[in-house]
């Protein structure tokens, strides 16, 4: 059997027995199911402390190094093009993973371009490091076999700075099970005409949480029909109790986390979804979820969401401002008929992201670059 290994980051948390089951983590347990599928051996490998674990019948094998500079890993790098010279084959699940040195046969992922995070400048500020910081990434680009983009958002912002790559990249969006992510009739009785606004995301600032939490403030005390869910883990504890304590001030406001098994429920339940990143930002999961489940969706102008979301068609495209958020929900909070139609637009283009699709793009790279 022909051994794959896949580098990443952080998977399991570096030294704590925590995962948080974000969009990235989700793709790469799915990833590493439809590898098994098709007769392959899986191991993944990420920082920590030296430890090794087992998730989805996977091993999680961790390397004791430090972040380098630049947002690349050089350090990680090369400690695993050492350490996976058993395996056959690499699929590098960050983009800037695969530099200094990449395996011939392997494969490089990009989920979204991640510089237009405003934090960034103070990392490459200066022209001279905005010029290491490319010249690395063009490393990146220039060492594996294909280089895969969730959205056409990261190829078109490449193809205009390093354009020599323009042969190893392949479009595969994201994508969803609309089996399992369906519309469902919800009959609404006298007593239950709230219309419910659902946060699915992180709590974090670049998934424009900080916006939603004011917009809900105002919405709330507006209409005594609005209610606002938050659904979703901080990345410690400390972020999810700051988060219950602003929400038992609040009218209206709920705030919960749930296992991917319970999230189709979660998205039936709703009637408008927001999706208000600021940036970093692929084809979200979590959009795509919504849509399948027959919602509108109000999306932040970031990354790979304008392949998914017409502006007035299925949802609207927005810069996620707090005034901008208020008037695009209570637009669609105020017209039934509006998020019904854009709901089930929403639907109709889901299904051309569906997962099985997904599974045939994959398996067709996977086919030409493990050969």
């Amino acid at each position: 059997m022909k051994k794959v290994a896949l580098l990443t980051t952080n998977f399991f948390h570096p030294t704590q027995d925590r995962i948080i089951m974000g969009g990235a983590e989700r793709y790469q347990v799915d990833l590493c199911r439809l590898l098994k599928e098709l007769g392959y051996q899986v191991e993944v490998w990420q920082i920590g402390e030296g430890w090794v674990k087992e998730f989805d019948g996977v091993k999680i094998r961790s390397i004791p190094v430090n972040k380098s500079k630049y947002n690349t890993y050089l350090e990680l790098n090369t400690a695993f093009y050492e350490n996976s010279m058993s395996f056959d084959y690499v699929i590098y699940f960050i983009l800037p993973l695969a530099y200094p040195i990449a395996r011939e046969k392997s494969i490089a992922i990009s989920h979204g371009v991640f510089w237009d995070w405003p934090g960034f400048e103070a990392v490459a500020g200066s022209q001279e490091e905005r010029r290491e910081w490319l010249r690395r990434m063009s490393i990146s680009l220039a060492g594996p076999s294909k280089l895969v983009s969730v959205d056409t958002n990261t190829i078109n912002f490449f193809n205009a700075t390093l354009h020599n790559y323009y042969h190893k990249w392949e479009y595969i969006p994201n994508y969803v099970d609309t089996e399992i992510f369906k519309p469902i009739d919800r009959e609404k009785n006298n007593e239950d005409e709230k219309v419910r606004v659902l946060f699915p995301r992180r709590l974090v600032p670049v998934r424009g949480i900080n916006e939603t939490m004011r917009a809900a403030e105002i919405l709330t005390k507006r209409y005594p029909w609005i209610e606002f869910h938050f659904c979703g883990r901080g990345h410690d504890d400390n972020i999810e109790k700051l988060m219950s304590e602003w929400i038992g001030k609040q009218e209206r406001c709920y705030y919960y986390w749930k296992p991917f098994e319970m999230m189709p429920y979660i998205f039936q339940q709703a009637d408008i979804v927001l999706i208000p990143s600021r940036s970093t930002e692929g084809t979200s999961l979590s959009a795509l979820e919504a849509m399948a489940c027959g919602k509108p969706v109000i999306a932040g102008l970031a990354g790979g969401l304008s392949d998914l979301v017409l502006p007035g068609y299925n949802g609207y495209l927005i810069k996620p401002t707090v005034s901008n958020l208020v008037e695009a929900i209570e637009e669609l909070a105020r017209n039934k008929e509006k998020r019904r139609l854009m709901g089930k637009r929403g639907r109709e283009i889901a299904l051309t992201f569906d997962k099985k699709i997904w599974c045939q793009r994959w398996a067709k790279i996977i086919n030409e670059v493990f050969r």
